[in-house]
């Protein structure tokens, strides 16, 4: 069958107030709290959350924050007045956000390999988490190792970033893979978790954790493990570190030999439909903003070196809550680069544009993060007529992509339409899928979709690649050093990320 999927980055429902409909701050979370601090957590945190009524859920000193639990409605009050607090701001749900509805589905051209496998689902365990998901890697067959890479065109936005060389089958001889695969170099992903039998993941899988707690959020389309049951965190790990070589399955990423963390902080949470499995099929992967700041601690506390983030918020900086959000992820993110890590964000889906200063988007825009706007194929340029065929082009910032020069962004490939068959020329990026769920295609192993999604994973394995070359290198050095290499396009005003320049080779 065919699975396409028209992917996304992940949002926040928050905070945007010219749309009517969502200036009621939809998406905040009742009776839970982020409290951010001045000069970093005090030591009495807890005794004045409790004297303000409250209950410290989690304390991050590495951040100066605090989630807490309040029913009274006195609490933001009291908290505000303590001398060390800053901000009181709600925690929220983190979304989903669907660009286009599945393309139709057609069979393959004859002789050629199909997008999806279809898999039964592998049981899950019920203990308490974080714990390894148990079951084997599915192993493809030696014809089938790394196929979309070596034997399609459908691996354009890997290669376009620079992951060939090395002599690999499908792609240039030489490059960046001639230095380094990325071996050695940790990628976190915080996404709605990994599939970790998938073969193109298992191999370079080395933590299996979530921070899904479904006592705050439940869902009864997810058990809260580890395992991707939306299939976004699979596809965007593929594209950052799918393994290479036999044995594996048929993508490559762009840094195939660094270490993935997946650390879950969405779930797959139930969607419209006149029935639980409807519901749960036309779900989207969602979850707390408080899980993506533990993520973030979680990915620091493991030695990551660098975080991959396809999700943000659109903020509203002339409201209260825009201006607590923006201070705690400056102060996440910060501290996060602080500890060597280079933080890679998505620009998001929104098609906004960001020199309107008033509004900003969280975490590309927060401190010391290197924003991601998406760029398409330059042999298969953007065009949005029904049934259009691939024509060569130079790379243009993709319709859906937020922009602006207060991004201070770097554009890699997210793809657009045209969409191609399977095995030829596309303007979606391929990529690996759950066989426990992949988006509402039921437990498929490989799907096309696009994105800003994909474009920040993609940079995230640009970054590998270059620590694994310099470790020396900070975190700022990293991104300065994407930023400074980036090839310029004639189709935009955003050079597109280039591995083989960043690491000197052009």
């Amino acid at each position: 069958m065919k699975a396409f999927f028209a992917c996304c980055c992940l949002f926040f429902a928050a905070l945007l107030a010219p749309l009517p409909a969502l200036a009621q701050e939809m998406g905040l979370v009742a009776n839970r709290y982020i409290v951010v601090y001045r000069g970093g957590l005090p030591a009495e945190a807890q005794q004045q959350v409790a004297r303000a009524g409250g209950r410290l859920m989690h304390a991050h000193p590495l951040f100066g924050l605090a989630v807490v639990e309040s029913g009274d409605q006195q609490f933001v009050q009291r908290m505000q007045m303590q001398p060390r607090v800053a901000y009181v701001v709600h925690d929220r749900m983190v979304s989903g956000y669907q660009l286009k509805s599945i393309q139709a589905i057609q069979p393959p051209a004859q002789g050629m390999k199909p997008a999806g496998i279809i898999l039964k689902p592998t049981p899950l365990p019920v203990k308490p988490f974080p714990l390894p998901i148990t079951g084997l890697p599915i192993e493809a067959s030696g014809s089938d190792a790394d196929f979309y890479y070596a034997q399609t065109p459908q691996a354009w936005a890997v290669k376009q970033v620079g992951g060939y060389g090395a002599n690999i089958n499908g792609g240039t001889t030489h490059g960046p893979w001639d230095l380094t695969m990325g071996k050695g170099v940790r990628i976190a992903v915080l996404d709605s978790g990994v599939d970790a039998a998938h073969p193109d993941i298992a191999p370079n899988l080395v933590l299996n954790m979530t921070e899904v707690d479904q006592t705050a959020l439940p869902s009864a389309c997810d058990n809260g493990s580890p395992q991707d049951q939306q299939g976004h965190g699979t596809w965007a790990a593929s594209l950052a570190a799918g393994a290479v070589g036999a044995g594996t399955g048929m993508v490559i990423g762009v840094a195939p030999q660094a270490s993935i963390l997946n650390i879950k902080v969405l779930q797959r949470m139930p969607g419209a439909g006149s029935s639980q499995s409807a519901q749960c099929a036309a779900g989207q992967a969602s979850g707390l903003l408080s899980w993506v700041i533990q993520g973030i601690e979680d990915a620091v506390n493991q030695k990551a070196d660098v975080i991959s983030l396809s999700l943000g918020v659109m903020v509203d900086l002339y409201t209260g809550e825009g201006t607590g959000l923006q201070a705690s992820f400056d102060a996440v993110t910060q501290a996060a680069a602080a500890n060597g890590v280079v933080i890679v964000a998505a620009a998001g889906n929104d098609g906004f544009d960001y020199s309107n200063t008033r509004y900003m988007e969280i975490p590309a825009q927060s401190r010391d993060v290197l924003a991601v706007v998406a760029s398409t194929n330059p042999d298969c340029r953007e065009n949005l007529a029904v049934n259009a065929a691939c024509a060569a082009g130079p790379p243009t910032l993709a319709y859906y992509s937020n922009y602006g020069a207060p991004m201070n962004a770097v554009a890699a490939p997210g793809g657009s339409f045209p969409e191609g068959p399977d095995g030829s020329w596309s303007g979606f990026v391929r990529g690996a899928c759950s066989a426990s769920g992949c988006f509402n295609l039921g437990n498929v192993q490989y799907v096309q979709a696009y994105g800003t999604s994909a474009s920040a994973p993609l940079v995230a394995g640009v970054a590998a690649l270059l620590k694994s070359v310099h470790p020396e290198w900070d975190a700022a050095t990293l991104a300065a050093q994407i930023r400074a290499t980036a090839t310029p396009s004639s189709g935009m005003s955003y050079g597109v990320v280039n591995a083989a320049a960043a690491l000197g080779m052009q």
